[in-house]
Order: structure tokens, then sequence, then C-alpha cells
């Protein structure tokens, strides 16, 4: 008995553009397989989608990641030294290149005050969306003309600040202005500036968060902690604590919570941890004492 052998003409292919194939679309039959994507890069209206082709844009270098790099050895890919007659084009692409990416003073400014926002990412161990944050409300500030009259380490404090208050991230501005090795003054007056001119809406920081940190940085024993945070709620729920500095709440709690822990500690030594003045806790703690009884 003779059978007959039935094979499939593959009329009909179906493409799979994802995986790179081609199927048969009767049989099933994968004919072909790592194919290359031919199709052209997603554009919208204010951007390339260039996923297979780079590194995606980002707003924390000056030029989104778009510029081209030029190297100042005369040799090409292959490792081959460039000719005589050609090295003097290639000076001359390299100087119109570097010239390119800071046309301007601005452009310079902005150059500068990501390299510093870069900085102060490592310094401070904050994450990329905060860089990314701060970076866009610094180019926010330099359209609007914010810049101009004031030094690029107290915007760049500024925005840094703004950016982790919008991200629920705890950093005082003392933090950054030690970081930025910039006066305090100068990095409030520029956030100042910055929340009234970019109308900026930010959450007020936590305070509890504040207590945890200046605690651990005072090494007080766990009970006086939780003590710390139970003051803080008594104060919370008899609403007193609305419109005062959290940082002085919280340095006024833990001071609070040493006298009924009998943790012997100063106001000077919170003082330091918190940058809050002795006098400023000494106010608060007379305040809240008629609230909450220290013994």
């Amino acid at each position: 008995m003779q059978s007959s052998l039935i094979t499939c003409s593959h009329d009909k292919l179906a493409f799979d553009q994802d995986r790179g194939e081609s199927i048969c679309y009767e049989c099933g039959e994968v004919i072909e397989q790592k194919m290359n994507d031919e199709r052209p890069e997603l554009v919208h209206e204010d951007s390339i989608d260039n996923r297979r082709t780079g590194p995606a844009t980002t707003l924390v270098i000056h030029d989104k990641g778009l510029s081209t790099i030029i190297s100042k050895t005369n040799y090409d890919a292959a490792g081959k030294i460039f000719s005589h007659a050609m090295q003097p084009t290639i000076r001359r692409m390299r100087l119109w290149d570097s010239r390119s990416k800071t046309r301007t003073s601005s452009d310079q400014n902005l150059r500068i005050a990501l390299n510093e926002i870069g900085k102060l990412k490592e310094k401070m161990g904050l994450s990329e969306s905060i860089i990314e944050r701060a970076s866009i409300l610094y180019r926010k500030a330099s359209d609007a003309n914010l810049i101009r009259g004031r030094s690029i380490k107290s915007v760049v404090g500024a925005c840094m600040y703004a950016a982790c208050r919008d991200l629920d991230t705890h950093r005082t501005i003392i933090d950054i202005s030690e970081h930025l090795q910039e006066r305090r003054k100068r990095v409030a007056k520029a956030y100042r500036i910055l929340f009234r001119e970019l109308d900026l809406s930010t959450p007020m920081a936590d305070p509890i968060r504040s207590i945890i940190k200046f605690a651990n940085n005072l090494k007080i024993p766990e009970p006086a902690k939780r003590e710390a945070v139970l003051v803080f709620d008594i104060l919370s729920q008899k609403e007193i604590v609305a419109g005062k500095k959290p940082d002085a709440v919280s340095a006024a709690a833990i001071y609070m919570a040493c006298i009924r822990k009998n943790v012997d500690i100063s106001q000077q030594a919170i003082s330091r941890v918190s940058g809050v003045s002795s006098v400023t806790i000494r106010n608060r703690v007379r305040e809240f004492s008629k609230y909450v009884k220290l013994l």
C-alpha cells in the first residue's frame, strides 16, 4: 500500500514581530526565525522611542542623552590611525561638537547644575525618581528666568528639597545645604521663590519620620522612641501641632519623651541633631506640657 505524502504550499504566512518568526497560517510550521525587526521607530509628538537603537532619553543629562561623542584620540573604530589629511577634519569636527553642546550660557548653566545634582545623588543616596524630578524643576526654573542673579548651588538645593518633599522623602534643607556646601538661607530663599513662581504644591513633612531619624542619631533607647511617637499622637489628636515646624515638633516630642522615661539628654544635643534652636525647643515644650504631663 502506497501512502501519499501531503505537503503544505505555505501560501499564507503570519509574521510574529515580537518573536521575529514567520509562521505558516495553515499548518503552523515556523518558516523563518530570528528575523530582523525592520519597523520604523515609534515617533510621538515630542519624543522618539529609541529603545532598539540606544539608551533611553533622560532629563538628568543636559542634552537628554542624545549627544555625540568624538574621542580625543586619532584612531577609528577598527584601531587604525587617521591619515594626515583626515586629522584636521576630525579636529574641526571635535571642536564644533564640543561647542554645539553648550551653545548659550543657559546651556552651560544647565550642564553645571545637572552635574551638581548627580553629585548630590551620590552623597545623599537618593533615588533616580528624585533626581529626575529635581532635574525637571530646574529646567522649569531656567525657562521661567528664575536662575539669573542666584547661585547655581542654591537653586539646585531648592529643587532637590522640593523633589524630596514631593516624593515623600525626608531630607531637610540643612542636610542638603551641608552636602552642597551652600548657606542654608540662600537655599531656603531660592525654595520660597520656586514655590511662589512655579506654583508648587508639596505635602508637609511627616514629623514621625523626623522623630525616628533624630532618635536614631541621638541613640536613645527604644522605649523612649515609642514614647516620643505616643506624645506626638496625643498632640495631634488635640490639634495643636498644625502650622508649626515639623522638626521643632519632633524635637520637642523627643525631649518630652526622654523626661517621661528618665533618659538623660540635653536640649543642646537635640538641637545639634535636629537643627532646631534650643529656644524653639523650650518654647514648644512649654506649650505642649499643658496637654502632656512630663512627670
